[in-house]
């Protein structure tokens, strides 16, 4: 599995898990009604879930196109998870320089999983928006954010391999950046399911 792969698996399960499902998730016939009718009267998370479920194949075969446009009828209404997802999969595609935008947005809208992927995005090797300081700071305003111990060491172990590749006027520079974020980033909210 490659690198881009394993991200979308672990961002997709990260932002599942950001969040209340559905009251039933199952793959009866009528929790797939129930579902399907949710999204097609607007609701955002129906229609996130329901693009999920389409996306992996969960209950049935995948839809990557009616995936996909559900994902952005749910991101469309700002549905934080959504426009992570979306970024999540333009990265897997090889769009890092959309990718990034979704993940700001995502992050606009306090999605935590959005500065993280921020971080991690500018961290890829084969990427062209490669920025080692730019990965560090992001990932340090990700770590400052984060509530969860396990995820914060994770997220700490990764800024660390980013950090040993910049030298100490390039991490004096990233830490600068990363102040400006959490200064740009203070007033918004760390986005709950239950908003």
């Amino acid at each position: 599995m490659n690198t881009r792969c394993l991200f979308f698996a672990f961002a997709v399960l990260a932002a599942s898990g950001a969040l209340a499902a559905p009251a039933d998730t199952s793959c009866t016939p009528e929790a797939v009604a129930s579902l399907e009718a949710r999204a097609a009267k607007g609701e955002s998370r129906a229609q996130y879930w329901l693009g999920i479920q389409l996306e992996l194949g969960v209950c049935g075969t995948k839809d990557h196109g009616r995936a996909n446009s559900l994902l952005q009828q749910s991101a469309a209404q700002n549905f934080p998870p959504a426009v992570h997802v979306l970024g999540v999969m333009l990265r897997r595609d090889g769009k890092d320089s959309e990718a990034i935008k979704q993940f700001e947005q995502s992050a606009q809208l306090g999605f935590q999983a959005g500065f993280a992927d921020l971080g991690f995005t500018y961290g890829l090797r084969d990427s062209p928006v490669r920025d080692a300081v730019l990965s560090y700071a992001w990932l340090t305003v990700a770590i400052a954010r984060e509530t969860k111990a396990p995820l914060r060491e994770y997220l700490e172990s990764s800024r660390a391999k980013v950090a040993r590749a910049l030298s100490e006027s390039e991490i004096a520079k990233a830490q600068s950046v990363a102040e400006g974020l959490r200064e740009k980033f203070s007033s918004i909210p760390v986005w709950s399911d239950s908003q």
